[in-house]
């Protein structure tokens, strides 16, 4: 799901892509960091991913302190739990 992310204009994979299995979940979930440039400005850009036999995800990480983190600093084991968070959320019964 992440293959290609770098693709975008200014964007470069800054840390790798891993697979992250956050504590009591059976989940697993791939996060990796672009380090993106757009009109002068530089920032990095958390992406976590996850997939099962029908359904799939990605989730950038977009807010003022994941922008101004250098990318090996950010905390994909954090993200990775929020992005089983919004899983979560999305796969509620409607009504």
């Amino acid at each position: 799901m992440l293959d290609g992310a770098e693709d975008a204009e200014g964007a470069k994979v800054a840390v790798l892509a891993r697979d992250i299995t956050p504590l009591g979940s059976d989940i697993t979930v791939s996060c990796q960091v672009l380090s993106v440039r757009q009109g002068g400005a530089k920032g990095s850009l958390p992406i976590c991913a996850r997939a099962d036999e029908n359904t799939g995800a990605s989730v950038g990480f977009v807010t003022p302190e994941t922008t101004r983190q250098k990318p090996a600093s950010v905390d994909l084991a954090a993200l990775a739990e929020a992005t089983l968070k919004v899983r979560a959320e999305a796969r509620r019964p409607i009504g």
